[in-house]
């Protein structure tokens, strides 16, 4: 019932209601803005970083010293020794590089240190000569300890879920401008950082976790809460752009600080200042990584730094972050715009950033900015989608869907604003699609109506014509110019008795069938079957031009397909061994105003034609048997059917008429009406009717032998003038004292 209510005829806003329910569904779940409508997002704009990558500068002084394949071939497997990470650091301060940040966990002394080897054999010599052997070897970690002393050294940390071990060291304090920023950052419950004597010479500290919570690397926080302590935790990248600057604390901007509209809510952190860098986060601190793909030129190989034939110009007063790329080390991370990258190149990267201050960020605004356009355009067209035909409303959704891709677009490549370009199109999409596709169903429902209505009645392809084009009916009746006909066989009942009744209905299919082709392959409307009888009209339901014509070369067709009929019906009788009853048809063609539509009671319709020359149709079908000839046309069925080889039969006062009516027959076509000996025949039955109609009847008999020679030469071979001869005779003899040339039926 809910279906039949929906898609019903009668029900014109079930477009209107679904679009109204997809558009109320899509806002409360961008209200409610789960984690798939989010992840939907970020894939939209990984799709904008693929398409318009981040521009890298060479000139940006941000490098990665890489321990690359070449240098674990050079100097062995990883980790090394710290002897060699010295090296690495004395190698780089000695050709200026500002600050080396290390997205490496030094969380374990070293053990192929001496000092520690030595200690080892406790267990087999006495513990002085131990002793006095460590004293006189120098720790592998003191040496590292040694060579970052001299240098600008930051070291990473990671977060461990288990909690536990005293926090990293801070070297830099906090303040904040605005709502506490504490409430605002992911809070983790414990670290893994370096150990203490490597600790103390760094002059930083920084988390080399990237994105705790995708795989694709696309938002890093800058700065971390650790459980039970008070202050924050920096990202590997900013501290190394603090130590780098010297500087010794970060601010933190928040919302509700000075010239940062909060309009009365916490909405979070906005920007984190360090030195003289400004870094633009989003409202949980996170910075998004705005991906130029993978360079080479960021690079060089920790190798040629210990061999000392690194180029200087790569790591004079470079930022230097020490990773890995090689691949059995697996520090791979995906990133939007390439699908593994060293996990270092991600730090690299955000430093690029915050010295360019090339920032990608979406607004505080961009969610109420949503969600008021979705709003705002689903109505305009959920409220135009009944009031606009399917193709302009087609161009207006895709305009709408356009302005909601474009935008977005436009916003990220000229201003690295990031709007959703994904759920507003879509949702506009949804509205459209679901509204006209609920709009398609009713229709197709209507037709599919409109077949069943008119599919007895039409030829299929004037049936589908009428199906796409509803608008073309008026079903509840209307005025309308049509030429109708009426076709009934003669002495049916004689034929009758020859068959039984499952022979008389194939027979009568036999006959019905191909007269019933004809009139739908010239545009007809069948009416309904009679018994033996046909109603069929032109022009309605839909306009057929030129339909009186249409209806004078059904008949005529009709006549043609009888007389092949005729001819098999007497082979079958003569095989069969019984009489042959040749097959006759009268046809009434008559044009002028009916009402037509669906006419019946509320438990049957049908769709018909009524109207005064509707009847005249059926008594002029009625007159071939007094005229004894095939079809008999009213006078304004000739009219409009001019060129048509016509005859004037007689003025006749038809039964239930009050004016006569000139009823003609049909002899042929066009091309008839050319001939000679059609001419001929015209002018004698003109001089015939005439001296008839003047009552000089004598005169008249005389005539008709010429006009049936006139008749015989052209082909015209039926019983007219056998009728007419009687007629006239009989009026000789009795001719009435107030002639008027009309004769009266006696029969319909």
């Amino acid at each position: 019932m809910r279906m039949r209510w929906l898609f019903g005829r009668g029900n014109t806003r079930a477009p209107w209601i679904v679009a109204v329910l997809v558009l109320i569904n899509a806002l409360l779940l961008r209200a409610i803005d789960p984690l798939e409508v989010s992840r939907l997002r970020d894939l939209a704009f990984d799709s904008y970083q693929r398409l318009k990558p981040r521009t890298y500068d060479p000139s940006v002084p941000v490098r990665i010293v890489d321990v690359d394949e070449e240098a674990l071939a050079e100097y062995g497997q990883w980790p090394w020794p710290r002897t060699i990470i010295a090296r690495l650091v004395d190698k780089l301060t000695e050709q200026g590089a500002v600050v080396i940040a290390f997205d490496v966990v030094f969380a374990e002394p070293d053990r192929s240190s001496i000092s520690r080897m030595v200690r080892d054999l406790v267990a087999y010599t006495d513990p002085e000569t131990v002793k006095k052997l460590a004293a006189a070897v120098q720790d592998n970690d003191q040496v590292l300890a040694d060579a970052m002393a001299h240098s600008r050294v930051v070291l990473g940390f990671g977060f461990d879920l288990k909690g536990g071990q005293t926090p990293p060291k801070r070297q830099h304090g906090m303040a904040f401008a605005g709502d506490n920023p504490l409430q605002f950052l992911p809070e983790q419950q414990g670290t893994v950082k370096a150990i203490p004597i490597l600790e103390a010479a760094a002059k930083g500290n920084g988390s080399v976790n990237t994105d705790l919570e995708t795989v694709v690397i696309r938002r890093v926080p800058m700065l971390f809460r650790l459980a039970g302590q008070e202050g924050v935790f920096p990202a590997l990248s900013i501290e190394a752009m603090r130590v780098a600057q010297g500087a010794n604390s970060y601010v933190i901007k928040s919302s509700g600080a000075n010239q940062e509209e909060s309009f009365g809510t916490r909405s979070g952190i906005v920007a984190i200042k360090t030195g003289d860098l400004e870094v633009r986060t989003d409202a949980r601190g996170r910075m998004i990584l705005y991906d130029s793909g993978h360079r080479a030129e960021r690079y060089v190989s920790a190798a040629a730094v210990l061999k000392g034939t690194a180029p200087a110009a790569k790591l004079d007063g470079q930022v230097v972050f020490v990773g890995t790329s090689a691949i059995g080390l697996k520090d791979t991370r995906s990133t939007p715009v390439d699908d593994a990258v060293p996990g270092v190149e991600v730090h690299a990267q955000l430093a690029e950033q915050m010295l360019t201050q090339d920032f990608l960020a979406r607004p505080d605004f961009a969610d109420g900015a949503e969600f008021l356009y979705l709003g705002l355009i689903g109505i305009l067209l959920v409220v135009l989608l009944p009031r606009l035909s399917a193709g302009r409303m087609a161009v207006v959704a895709a305009i709408f869907i356009g302005v909601g891709l474009a935008v977005p677009w436009f916003a990220f490549s000229e201003y690295h604003l990031l709007f959703d370009p994904i759920y507003p199109p879509l949702t506009l999409a949804a509205i459209y699609v679901s509204g006209t596709a609920i709009a398609f169903m009713r229709t197709e429902r209507e037709r599919a109506a409109i077949r069943g209505a008119f599919g007895l009645y039409l030829s299929p392809d004037r049936v589908e014509q009428v199906a796409r084009h509803p608008e073309l009916l008026q079903l509840g009746g209307e005025q309308r110019e049509i030429t109708v006909m009426f076709t009934d066989v003669r002495g049916f009942t004689r034929i009758s008795e020859q068959f039984d009744p499952h022979g008389l209905t194939r027979f009568m299919n036999r006959f019905l069938t191909p007269m019933t082709d004809l009139v739908l392959s010239h545009q007809g409307t069948i009416d309904k079957y009679m018994g033996d009888a046909i109603m069929a009209f032109w022009n309605a339901p839909l306009a057929v031009p030129g339909h009186a014509a249409r209806g004078c070369d059904t008949a005529l067709a009709m006549q043609e397909q009888l007389h092949r009929l005729n001819e098999e019906l007497h082979a079958e009788a003569v095989a069969a061994g019984r009489e042959h009853i040749p097959l006759a048809i009268g046809i009434g063609l008559n044009t002028g105003y009916a009402s037509v539509g669906n006419f019946g009671s509320a438990q049957r319709l049908t769709y018909s034609c009524l109207g005064n020359d509707v009847n005249l149709a059926s008594r002029l079908e009625g007159q071939c048997k007094t005229y004894r000839v095939g079809i008999v046309i009213g006078e304004k069925t000739r009219q409009q059917a001019e060129g048509y080889a016509t005859l004037e039969l007689d003025l006749v006062m038809l039964k239930g008429k009050t004016e006569p009516e000139h009823a003609h027959a049909l002899l042929g076509g066009v091309a008839m009406a050319k001939t000679p000996a059609y001419q001929e025949l015209v002018r004698r039955q003109t001089e015939f009717l005439a001296h008839y109609r003047a009552a000089a009847f004598a005169e008249a008999l005389e005539l008709i032998p010429g006009c049936q020679e006139a008749a015989d030469a052209l082909g015209w071979n039926q019983g007219y003038y056998e009728i007419m001869r009687a007629r006239v005779d009989g009026l000789i003899d009795d001719s009435p004292p107030d002639w008027t040339g009309v004769y009266v039926a006696k029969e319909k």
